[in-house]
């Protein structure tokens, strides 16, 4: 997609009225996000064997029916669970598809615990504090199945009483899979399938949404403390003062923070301190992947502590194919078009000043242009 052509939502009023407004602008492109997502559903493999053409509606079954996230959603996040429902009602959709629209990832980890040979390679994530005039900046590319190419919204969620506004990267339908906000803090996140997960812990999308709710980074990391955390998660919370990294699981929450690295983090998918494994732990770290690669790649671009790293720095090395079979940046496969995973569906960058701004590449930032989204309003309190 060209980022010039990327849908901006704004979203306001209710959480309900939010999120029927979302529904109602976007109901064709959520029409077709439910339809490929569900084909995506009934297509994977197990063991060596591929499984084509399965029923959709007797997997989502019994996803929903063995996990109990709504609970958590509700104690935790009952604002955006009004917003989902709003979804479903303004793009006239079931309400299952669009929560199972919420749960890639806890249905990518359900997938893996059920013997499903599901791809554990996904996205690229960084923070770099202290550049020029005290500038942080952060951001991830994004890597979620290439089906959603031309799918790709941006969210912006205008300001409440308690929370700022804030410019959410998703895909139509979804609640949001990144993004920073006015007060200037900014969550990215890398999963880690290899960490223990919670069956009634709150959701990724729901913890991405809640955290864009919150003025600090303090308030951001105690969040993540408190809440029961449904998959293995990496996030980097990001500042323009600091960047925080945290390897969430169902059972921990635990600091990463290299001291060589003066306060620059870089993540992909495997794990760097969290011990709270799976049981699967052990076949996901077998399994083909780019993640390793991918760190190295970034890492060297981005963590050299003698240079101030500038913006067209941050966009070079999310662009790179340093290894060209583990690139940072990925294309879609024209051999496999509905690949379950591999593509870079858009590129974040948070660039932590005052005011703060989103630049944005819906798609592989390789080949696609950076635009600039601003705020309409700004609140300076990091």
């Amino acid at each position: 997609m060209k980022t010039a052509d990327i849908p901006l939502i704004e979203l306001s009023g209710t959480p309900r009225e939010r999120g029927r407004i979302y529904g109602e602008t976007a109901k064709a492109l959520i029409a077709r996000v439910v339809e490929a997502w569900r084909q995506d559903l009934g297509n994977y493999k197990v063991g060596s064997i591929s499984v084509a053409n399965s029923d959709p509606d007797s997997y989502l079954d019994q996803f929903l029916s063995q996990t109990n996230y709504i609970s958590a959603i509700e104690t935790w996040a009952p604002d955006l669970w009004q917003e989902v429902q709003g979804i479903a009602e303004g793009a006239e959709q079931h309400i299952d598809n669009i929560l199972g629209l919420q749960l890639i990832d806890e249905e990518w980890v359900f997938g893996l615990h059920h013997g499903l040979d599901k791809p554990t390679t996904k996205c690229t994530a960084f923070g770099v504090p202290d550049q020029a005039q005290g500038m942080s900046y952060a951001g991830q590319n994004m890597d979620i199945p290439s089906w959603v190419e031309g799918h790709q919204v941006l969210l912006r969620a205008m300001p409440t009483a308690t929370a700022p506004e804030a410019l959410v990267f998703s895909i139509a339908g979804s609640i949001g899979l990144n993004g920073v906000n006015a007060s200037g803090l900014g969550v990215t996140c890398n999963a880690l399938p290899q960490l223990a997960s919670a069956r009634d812990g709150l959701p990724v999308l729901f913890i991405i949404r809640s955290i864009l709710e919150k003025n600090t980074i303090d308030q951001a990391e105690q969040f993540l403390r408190e809440i029961p955390h449904a998959s293995g998660q990496n996030y980097i919370l990001s500042s323009r003062q600091e960047i925080r990294c945290l390897e969430c699981s169902g059972g921990r929450v635990d600091r990463y923070a290299p001291k060589h690295q003066q306060g620059r983090v870089f993540h992909t998918n495997h794990v760097l301190i969290n011990p709270d494994s799976s049981e699967v732990a052990e076949l996901v770290d077998a399994k083909p992947n780019s993640s390793r690669a991918r760190l190295h790649s970034i890492e060297t671009r981005l963590g050299n502590l003698s240079k101030r790293i500038s913006l067209d720095d941050v966009k070079t090395a999310l662009s790179a194919h340093d290894d060209p079979d583990n690139p940072v940046s990925r294309v879609i496969n024209p051999q496999n078009v509905a690949s379950s995973i591999g593509y870079t569906a858009g590129s974040s960058i948070y660039e932590l000043c005052d005011p703060p701004r989103l630049h944005l590449a819906a798609g592989p930032p390789c080949e696609t242009e950076f635009k600039v989204f601003d705020f309409k309003t700004h609140t300076d309190q990091q």
